[in-house]
Order: structure tokens, then C-alpha cells, then sequence
């Protein structure tokens, strides 16, 4: 019975995501969407040939989709979308980012899919290597309408060639879905569909074969993950770890509720290729709980995690904190570890000796310490300041051999959506430092308000970029953070909120409950800006 039941549950959210599907064809403006779509798809067939420009980065974008290359020390970035307030613009350009040569290259590939944002992009080594698309949206200008594509596309990345592959049976349109790579298969799980009046998630499960080129709708079994989107997956020893995710729900007419959710669950199959769900229960030092992060696998037993967004709702607003840290969590005992960066060692005087002592290489683990405090010429330890991608959320990371690449992400500044489109690696086996390859654009110029009067052909342009310094925060490993000349409250706030809210968390006792805890937090942060 209890099987019946959940079969039929997956019937029902199909053909309510076909029904939405058809219900959006009919709302007015959808018509002209499509044809938007089929103009962009008109002015690709057209293109024939192959060529390649050098560019300084690609412009500011989010919800894009990053791989690195299966067989070249080279990162491709597709697709995304720009918003300046008023305006949404969707892309689908290909960039390429040498990491050698530290250059950027954007590719005219012929016959390329349609714009789009929010989709999914996984990276394999076949045939000179592929990059497979699936789903994603368009929006149109206004952002009032959306169109949920459920196409597959993959790129030849050696031949320079897009190709639409036509295979029935697949997921439904949608957004926000995830995807990994599993034994020789694209494996989907979740995303959302959304129109101006209605949204709905999902908790389906694909497979691709990489093989035969069929999709497969899996039958699981046990208790799985509610409908979602923006979770992450990783693939463990164990099978596929779907991490976190997000989903609102209609409370009346007007009003909607937003769900990070926070839990861990494992899809695991047999040898007779059946799958089923079970709950995981992670421990250690866990994250602060939060949405909108990545999740990148950097060892057969490891992933690591970035970023992300915390959203705190009060009567009338929603205050958002952003995070900037990395954690570590272990797919075998599902244990958290915070992954620090460490001090560089200070080599002493005429003791060249001492200072050739090796670090210890495990990430989870970090040292700060200076010098040994029993020789007669140590000083006392100095604050040691690091440079650090400002926090953010919906960040693209990447491993490349032992270096994790973060790009671009979003904040929000006041009533403001800053998106980036900065580009920063760091060591992984050293964690001694983040070294920034490009800065971000300053897109500040570029918002409009809503209530803005001006001239709409003029925020029907294109978004130009201009490259300026970013506030990127330096903080001290061991004390509280500085505060920079020059910064308000609101944007020190932004930048060490992660900090403020772990102290507060750990000191707080048990039964506290979280919007005390953050309260206590800002308070802490006033207290040091204010009487500085």
C-alpha cells in the first residue's frame, strides 16, 4: 500500500507539472516569450563556423553553470542571467578560462542552446570530453514570465560542436534541479517549475546513460527528501548524497514562505540496481544552517562547502546573512570539519633549520602557530590578516587538481542585489591563502530602483562591465575582525557576520533560540564598531 501510494505521488506531481506547463502557454505574454526563444534559436542556426575571441572575464552573471575540463587544465562557464533591478538579461555564451595561461577566452560555438539560467551542467571524459546541459528557465525582461526548458544538450569540447539530443522519457521542464555524474549516467534529482501565479517542486529522480543515451525515471525506495530545489549533490563510496536544499509554500493568496531546508538523506543502489533513500545524520562542527551554498567533491571521500545565505524573517523585511567560509564534511562518517586557513610559517634568525618543518597537508585540520614560545628570541605572536572573497551566495566552485575556483555569486547591499563576477583560487592541500585572479566588475551603476522615472530604452541596454576594487575583507585568524577605514556598519555587518554569529552560537547555551542568538551577534558587532 504504502508503495502504491508513493507511485501515485510521483504520477500526480508529473501531470501537475504538465498542466502548469500548459497553463503557462496560455498566460498572456508566454506567446511572446517563445517567440523570443525562437528568434535566439533562428540567429544560432545561422551561425556555421567556429571562432574563439581573447576576453579580459566574462561579464557579471549568476545562476550560471561552471565545469572543469576532463582532460585540460581549463574551466567552461555557460549560460546565466544578469539582473539591474528592472531589467533581466539571459545569456548563452560559452567562456573558457585557461588556468595556465591565466587568460579568458569566449567561444562562437554554431547552434548553441537557447538562453537560459538556472540549469545544470556535468562535465565527462569521453571522446576528447563532453559537457551535458540539461533544463534551466528564460525570463522575460520584466521577469513577470518564465519558460522551463526540458531539453539536453551536449558540447563537444575537443571538436567545438553543440548537439541536441533528442530522448524521451526525461524529467519535466524545470529549474533548480541538480545533477552528478554516476556510473556512466547523469543522475537529476528535484528543481522547481514556476509561472507569475503558481510553482511547484520536485523529488524525482532521473538517469541518463552516458552509453545508450535513454532516460530512466527510478523507482525508490524509502523515506526520501521532500520536493526541492538549489539542494547539492555529491557522490560519495556509498552512492549519490543530496545536501540541503530550498521550497515555499502558499500561505494565502499573496503570501508565500520561503524553507532552507537542512537535512542530509542517501540514495544508494544494490547490485541488482535498485535504489533506495535513507536519512543520514551529519555531526561535528557544523555549518551555521543556510541556503543558496555549493558543494564541490575534492576527494573520493570529501566534499567541500562554500558560501551561502541565511534569511531571518521579521514582520514587515527578511534580514539576510551571507557567509564566506569553507567546511569540509567527510561522505563516509558524514562528520563536519571547518577548513581554515593557516598561518604562514615566519622563519627565525639564523635558525634556518626550524623553519623547514613541514605542515600538516590533512584540510580539516589547521595550524597557526608562529614560532616555538620556549626559544629566548620569540615574540609574542602578531595579528596575521587574510584576503578573502567577500561573502556571498549561488557562488560556482570547482576543483582542479588541488585548487578549489570560486566565481561570481550574489549579496544583496541594502535594497540592492550586487552579482559578481570575481574569480579566486586557493590550495586546498596548503590552505595558506586565497589569491584573487580577477576582480570584480562595479555593477553599481548599473541598478535601477523600481520608482526610477528614467528612459526604459535606456535599461533595455546591455550591461556593460568596468573593472573596479571590491571590499574584500581581511579579518584576524585568531582576534575579532578589523574594521576598515572608510566602512559603514551595514557594510561591516555584510562582511563579518559569519564571524559574529559562530561566537555567539558557541557561547550561547542550548535552549537559546536563533533569532536571540543573532540579535546577540549584532549587538556583539555594534559594541566593537561603534566604540572604535
Amino acid at each position: 500500500m504504502g508503495k502504491k501510494g508513493k507511485k501515485e505521488k510521483g504520477r500526480g506531481a508529473e501531470k501537475a507539472a504538465n498542466k502548469l506547463a500548459k497553463k503557462d502557454a496560455k498566460n498572456e505574454g508566454m506567446e511572446d516569450l517563445e517567440a523570443m526563444i525562437a528568434e535566439f534559436k533562428e540567429i544560432d542556426r545561422k551561425r556555421t563556423t567556429f571562432n574563439e575571441e581573447k576576453s579580459s572575464h566574462p561579464s557579471p552573471r549568476s545562476n550560471l553553470s561552471v565545469v572543469a575540463h576532463p582532460e585540460k587544465d581549463e574551466l567552461i562557464l555557460f549560460g546565466g542571467e544578469y539582473f539591474n533591478g528592472r531589467k533581466t538579461f539571459v545569456y548563452n555564451d560559452t567562456f573558457v578560462y585557461s588556468i595556465k595561461k591565466n587568460e579568458w577566452t569566449k567561444q562562437l560555438i554554431p547552434q548553441a542552446p537557447p538562453p537560459r539560467c538556472a540549469h545544470q551542467a556535468v562535465a565527462v571524459s569521453k571522446e576528447g570530453g563532453q559537457m551535458w546541459i540539461f533544463g534551466g528557465e528564460f525570463a522575460s525582461p520584466n521577469n513577470a514570465q518564465f519558460y522551463h526548458y526540458k531539453d539536453l544538450w551536449v558540447l563537444s569540447l575537443k571538436d567545438h560542436k553543440w548537439e541536441e539530443i533528442k530522448a524521451s522519457g526525461g524529467p519535466s521542464q524545470r529549474s533548480g534541479h541538480r545533477m552528478a555524474v554516476y556510473k556512466k549516467s547523469i543522475f537529476v534529482f528535484g528543481g522547481f517549475h514556476e509561472s507569475s501565479k503558481n510553482f511547484l517542486y520536485f523529488n524525482d529522480c532521473f538517469t541518463f546513460s552516458l552509453t545508450e543515451y535513454k532516460w530512466t525515471k527510478l523507482t525508490v525506495g524509502g523515506n526520501g527528501p521532500s520536493p526541492r530545489s538549489a539542494c547539492q549533490l555529491t557522490v560519495t563510496p556509498n552512492g549519490i548524497l543530496v545536501v540541503g536544499g530550498y521550497s515555499k509554500v502558499k500561505l494565502k493568496k499573496d503570501l508565500e514562505k520561503g524553507s532552507a531546508h537542512t537535512d542530509m538523506f542517501l540514495l544508494a543502489d544494490d547490485i541488482s540496481g535498485k535504489f533506495k533513500w535513507s536519512q543520514v545524520k551529519d555531526s561535528g562542527n557544523k555549518p551555521w544552517p543556510r541556503s543558496n551554498f555549493s558543494l564541490t567533491q575534492m576527494a573520493p571521500n570529501r566534499a567541500v562547502m562554500f558560501g551561502g545565505v541565511c534569511d531571518e524573517d521579521l514582520e514587515e523585511d527578511i534580514d539576510s546573512y551571507f557567509f564566506n567560509s569553507l567546511h569540509c564534511i567527510d561522505l563516509v562518517s558524514y562528520r563536519w570539519f571547518n577548513l581554515d586557513l593557516r598561518k604562514p610559517k615566519v622563519q627565525k634568525k639564523n635558525k634556518s633549520a626550524e623553519s623547514d618543518i613541514g605542515s600538516n597537508d590533512d584540510p580539516n585540520t589547521a595550524t597557526n602557530t608562529d614560532e616555538d614560545p620556549t626559544t629566548s628570541d620569540s615574540q609574542p605572536d602578531k595579528p596575521h590578516t587574510f584576503l578573502l572573497p567577500c561573502a556571498r551566495m549561488n557562488a560556482n566552485i570547482v576543483l582542479k587538481k588541488n585548487y578549489l575556483f570560486v566565481y561570481g555569486g550574489v549579496f544583496e547591499e541594502k535594497e540592492k542585489q550586487v552579482t559578481l563576477n570575481d574569480l579566486w583560487s586557493i590550495d586546498v592541500k596548503k590552505m595558506d591563502e586565497w589569491k584573487q585572479i580577477v576582480e570584480a566588475d562595479d555593477t553599481s551603476k548599473d541598478w535601477m530602483e523600481e520608482e526610477d522615472e528614467e528612459d526604459s530604452d535606456e535599461s533595455d541596454e546591455e550591461p556593460h562591465s568596468s573593472t573596479n576594487d571590491t571590499n574584500n575583507g581581511e579579518g584576524d585568524a585568531k582576534s575579532k575582525p578589523c574594521v576598515l577605514g572608510g566602512e559603514s556598519f551595514d557594510e561591516f555587518w555584510a562582511r563579518t557576520s559569519e564571524q559574529w554569529l559562530e561566537e555567539a552560537s558557541s557561547m550561547a547555551e542550548e535552549d537559546i533560540r536563533a533569532d536571540e542568538t543573532r540579535r546577540t551577534a549584532k549587538n556583539n558587532a555594534k559594541v566593537l564598531f561603534f566604540g572604535t
